[in-house]
């Protein structure tokens, strides 16, 4: 593979904040977490180029797909970067024009490791093609209710908690068991949603000032974080104890989100751009350096900063402790009939998506219509 200081110096021209939460894994998880986020980004670039004509953003992407299955040709990748527009931001272009690189180093990773990587890179590239398609039609990208929220949440980071969980597994076969490994998938996507989540509410002037509406209703879009920050909490605490920099990489990401939502509110309230500052961020990588492996401090910790942003998970948290010491909770599986999967079988994000969730597990995520 490409050494992890060329990996480095990408992420951290085009994140800083998640190159280092990535600088916390262990070899071989740090190199394929760092290419997988790479290769996103690239894709990234696809979607966010300010491309002239909607089928020349459609050809780049069906390109980008042919990248993830067949080695590409240097004079096949050179021209493809050449039809991006301009105006694109430093970092990406850098990150353009190591592409092929990049491209290589996936097709000599372990075959299971690139399988995980190329089905679910391909489900965010079809769901982003969706996006680019439905912003055509709808003259600018703006999302309606909190199911498409969670739609578009789903396919431009979830998939990427999906790929995280599914590439532990590989590792940690033995810990992540066939009889929890669909509930440790659906989880690492709760995970990754709350993390998006709190990224449109940082952004949405940003956003809206370049014609993006993700944020139908900044009131409702907060409310559902309690569910994404719960199975968040219940993803992280799941994870193998010895597995430290692991859990350090999704902690940081998670605790990180959760104390930045005052900055959030605040940012958005006084329409100016405030921040976390640096030494409280550092302090709490600190604390949680020296308490990783403590899930009765992490738990702490949660509800603390989880009552601080403003959204209520204490009850839940209770009612799992209580699960876990043998109190019954009830079921906690949604119960659908044979009529509501066939409709979600035949749904549009169902019919574009290639992985491991169940028909039901839609309806957990808050994607279907009608059922928030």
């Amino acid at each position: 593979m490409l050494t992890i200081e060329f990996y480095q110096r990408h992420l951290d021209r085009v994140s800083r904040s998640f190159a280092y939460c990535i600088s916390q894994l262990e070899a071989p998880m740090r190199s394929w977490v760092s290419m997988t986020y790479l290769i996103c980004r690239i894709l990234d670039t696809v979607e966010d180029a300010p491309w002239k004509k909607l089928n020349l953003q459609l050809r780049q992407f069906g390109e980008f797909d042919s990248f993830l299955f067949e080695r590409p040709r240097a004079e096949i990748i050179g021209s493809w970067r050449e039809n991006f527009p301009d105006q694109i931001p430093e970092g990406e272009k850098l990150l353009l024009l190591d592409s092929g690189l990049i491209f290589e180093d996936l097709h000599g990773v372990p075959v299971q490791v690139r399988g995980i990587i190329q089905e679910m890179v391909a489900t965010m590239s079809a769901g982003m093609q969706y996006y680019s398609q439905l912003r055509e039609e709808r003259g600018q990208l703006r999302l309606l209710d909190l199911n498409e929220v969670n739609q578009y949440c789903f396919f431009v980071a979830g998939i990427v908690g999906e790929t995280l969980a599914r590439l532990l597994r590989l590792l940690e076969p033995q810990h992540i068991s066939e009889d929890t490994k669909h509930s440790f998938v659906l989880e690492a996507h709760h995970f990754v949603l709350f993390l998006q989540k709190i990224n449109l509410l940082k952004d949405q002037l940003k956003d809206e000032d370049e014609g993006r509406f993700f944020v139908y209703s900044r009131s409702e879009l907060k409310q559902s974080l309690a569910e994404n920050a719960f199975g968040a909490w219940q993803f992280l605490t799941r994870l193998p104890l010895h597995q430290r920099g692991f859990r350090l990489f999704c902690a940081q990401s998670l605790f990180l989100g959760l104390a930045s939502l005052p900055w959030t509110d605040k940012s958005f309230s006084k329409k100016s751009f405030f921040k976390i500052p640096r030494w409280s961020t550092l302090r709490l990588f600190e604390s949680l350096r020296q308490n990783i492996d403590d899930n009765q401090f992490l738990e702490g910790l949660f509800k603390k900063l989880s009552d601080k942003g403003g959204i209520s998970v204490v009850a839940r948290i209770g009612a799992k402790i209580s699960s876990r010491n043998g109190a019954s909770m009830g079921k906690e599986e949604v119960l659908i009939g044979n009529e509501a999967v066939s409709l979600l079988k035949s749904s549009w994000y169902h019919k574009l998506y290639n992985g491991q969730l169940m028909p039901e597990d839609f309806f957990k995520l808050g994607m279907v219509e009608n059922c928030s």
